[in-house]
């Protein structure tokens, strides 16, 4: 069932993960919106949707126009070994048709 009970879990200390914990135990900004999302799953559902169409208007990047990072928040310097890694595991040809049809 997809509702809110990830935020109750959150309250009740009762995630999996501690970096999800951490929205609630850690913050006092984010730990009003778990409050929130928690005690009203109709909230929850339209910050959902909101998210989801923001989500959607974003330009993924695909194929060669992208890169696996190895640290999320920060470009690689050289992403050639990464691109060795992918043409590894797909090819050269089949990625650069993916990053076409996309």
């Amino acid at each position: 069932v997809f509702d809110n009970n990830y935020y109750l879990d959150l309250q009740n200390n009762e995630t999996l993960f501690t970096s999800d914990q951490t929205l609630y135990s850690n913050s006092a900004d984010t730990e009003d919106i778990v409050d929130s999302f928690a005690s009203n799953q109709t909230v929850f559902f339209e910050n959902f949707i909101l998210g989801m169409l923001k989500m959607g208007q974003l330009d993924v990047l695909t194929g060669s126009e992208g890169e696996i990072r190895t640290n999320c928040s920060i470009a690689n310097a050289d992403s050639s070994y990464y691109q060795q890694i992918i043409e590894s595991i797909v090819g050269p040809e089949e990625q650069s048709q993916s990053s076409q049809s996309t």
